[in-house]
């Protein structure tokens, strides 16, 4: 039976997350640990978790600083054990059991190489209510994935070989843990797969640290703020990070990318062939245009 171990950061979620640690050790056919670091919560959220603890002998914690969900995952990776497989989870969803099983019987086929598991997403309401179900969308390629992440961190699930990899290099500039992996995957010639079932109930409430209501005007804001008004350009940052940590490991393809993203601001050359690669865009008009605008602004 493969092992996973399950990746869980916690913050002032003494609400749900009896729940979905319950869901997670329900999973089949698989042999479960769960790994959870508390990033600072000033409710109930520690003492249920270690309630939990004393029932489950899988149940793993500690207690950390407050430093945000990003940085928080990525030290629960640079924790992580001698497993099989790993799985990110937030604190408020609720797993399918049969969750972590059907990405293993994807990833179990390309054990040679590391990769990393994505499935579509299950909307539901603080009561589990379904919304509506979000499929996995985006240009499934390393390019698509700079200009704009499509993976939702609560399903990934990935083998060892990336694992290693991500705990190698931690950056320095860090937007979130999903969108990281998932570009360092495509960066060294990872596999992607993507799964369009839902094996996850992702619950959406007022409290949300991260969530689904976060696509709409309040997500739109963000990217221009990061896109044209600060002064640090996103993928620029994302590119010297990846070009400082996997340098050695990048495909050809990705190398090339990464010179012209560090280039287009001072190289007329690195501008126009990033404004004619017909890879960089995504399935959204607006981003599209949105991409060109800041890259013959120098804000990309």
């Amino acid at each position: 039976m493969d092992k996973v171990q399950v990746l869980l950061s916690t913050y002032n979620g003494e609400k749900y997350i009896k729940e979905q640690i319950e869901s997670i050790l329900k999973q089949k056919e698989v042999e479960v640990s769960l790994l959870i670091r508390d990033d600072g919560s000033t409710d109930k959220t520690v003492e249920i978790v270690q309630n939990l603890a004393k029932k489950y002998n899988n149940i793993t914690y500690y207690q950390g600083n407050n430093i945000g969900p990003a940085r928080s995952f990525m030290e629960l990776i640079n924790q992580s054990g001698e497993f099989d497989y790993f799985a990110f989870a937030d604190q408020d969803d609720v797993w399918k059991q049969e969750k972590l099983i059907s990405a293993i019987e994807k990833l179990r086929t390309i054990e040679e190489k590391p990769a990393l598991y994505i499935s579509a997403l299950e909307i539901v309401d603080e009561n589990l209510n379904t919304i509506k179900v979000k499929k996995v969308s985006g240009n499934f390629c390393f390019e698509g994935e700079i200009i704009k992440n499509f993976a939702t961190g609560c399903t990934q699930v990935f083998n060892k070989k990336l694992l290693n990899e991500i705990k190698s290099y931690t950056p320095n500039y860090l937007i979130m843990h999903d969108s990281w992996i998932t570009r360092v995957c495509y960066a060294i010639g990872g596999n992607v797969i993507i799964d369009e079932n839902t094996y996850i109930q992702y619950r959406q409430h007022e409290s949300n640290v991260l969530g689904y209501k976060d696509e709409t005007f309040q997500k739109l804001k963000k990217q221009f703020k990061i896109a044209f008004q600060e002064k640090t350009c996103m993928r620029v940052n994302i590119a010297k990070e990846l070009k400082n940590g996997y340098e050695e490991n990048l495909t050809e393809n990705a190398k090339e990318v990464i010179y012209h993203l560090i280039s287009y601001q001072t190289e007329r050359r690195s501008k126009i062939w990033l404004l004619r690669n017909k890879k960089f865009k995504t399935n959204r008009f607006l981003i599209n245009c949105k991409m060109k605008l800041a890259i013959i602004f120098n804000k990309f």
